[in-house]
């Protein structure tokens, strides 16, 4: 089934997360359709037709303006976005750490407070320095501290991804670009939205920006959603709380893994009470990966629920 025949009848509808600035959605959407149906034949016990899956794709709008247009960018702009920037010989990856503003750096700190102890940061702090040594002291200790708790590059990817949420909320011209690139995805038949990472927090802004559309399930996978600086800056972090769903949601669905770092602030029911916060899955080495969440039993069985005909 190719992206356009699947758009075409799309009762599922994803929206990815962080560090795809250099990707596409021709690219990623047959990756999240094969590890969805990996999960679909694990819950149903038997061989499915590829789902019906469309991608919502905003990655290149992170992008710096220069590699839009084929010109050159220096180190800077070429690390500035936070996530998957560069690999192997070149500018540093994490060269964008030392370039954060006052402002974010105050954020993201207080991010990390979230997800590790102030024993663990003293800790951290009190080791030998074996890692980012050329980062201010503040961010050498919490992403140590992060890599301890979560394991090696966690503290990187952790900040990153709440870099990316932070930008997008915080953005108005981007977040505007961003949610019309999502609502012109996301077709009139869609049922299932599924929303990974930094997508989770755009899948619950579709929701509150169209309210005309009434979805049978959110499904949200690895989300930083229930983060106070995330809900902090959400335009309006009550929106559905106090009926515990937003009014067009017929249900959600989360699903987290407990050694994801993007999801350390826990569920997500504690906010939005009628949110089904499923118990916790196993992504082992790779726990924020969104393959390793589709391909998940539980991920499929959310989805089948409400989509029923796609079992055999």
């Amino acid at each position: 089934m190719t992206d356009s025949e699947v758009g075409a009848v799309s009762t599922i509808v994803g929206i990815h997360g962080i560090g795809k600035r250099q990707t596409g959605r021709h690219q990623m959407a047959p990756a999240w359709r094969a590890a969805l149906r990996d999960g679909l034949e694990r819950a149903t016990g038997s061989a499915v037709a590829e789902p019906p899956l469309a991608l919502a794709f905003y990655g290149h709008l992170f992008a710096p303006a220069a590699t839009r247009t084929g010109t050159r960018t220096s180190t800077q702009d070429a690390t500035r976005a936070g996530t998957g920037a560069t690999k192997g010989p070149g500018p540093d990856p994490h060269a964008w750490l030392t370039e954060l503003d006052g402002a974010e750096l105050e954020d993201l700190l207080a991010a990390a407070g979230e997800a590790i102890t102030p024993e663990e940061a003293e800790a951290a702090a009190a080791s030998p320095a074996k890692a980012y040594t050329r980062l201010p002291r503040p961010l050498q200790t919490v992403l140590r501290a992060l890599d301890r708790r979560f394991g090696p590059s966690a503290g990187v990817l952790y900040l990153g991804a709440l870099r990316e949420v932070r930008r997008y909320l915080t953005d108005t011209e981007l977040k505007e670009r961003i949610d019309a690139t999502v609502r012109a995805d996301v077709s009139p038949d869609c049922r299932v939205l599924i929303g990974h990472s930094l997508g989770s927090v755009v899948a619950f802004e579709y929701v509150r920006q169209n309210p005309g559309h009434r979805l049978d399930r959110l499904v949200t996978l690895g989300s930083p959603l229930s983060l106070r600086m995330v809900r902090r800056l959400l335009p309006n972090p009550r929106y559905g709380a106090i009926r515990g769903l937003p009014v067009t949601l017929g249900s959600w669905v989360n699903i987290r893994d407990a050694r994801d770092p993007v999801t350390c602030g826990g569920g997500l029911r504690p906010w939005w009470p009628g949110v089904d916060d499923r118990p916790p899955v196993d992504n082992q080495g790779d726990a924020h990966a969104v393959e390793r969440y589709l391909g998940k039993r539980e991920t499929a069985s959310a989805v089948l629920e409400v989509l029923p005909g796609l079992a055999p």
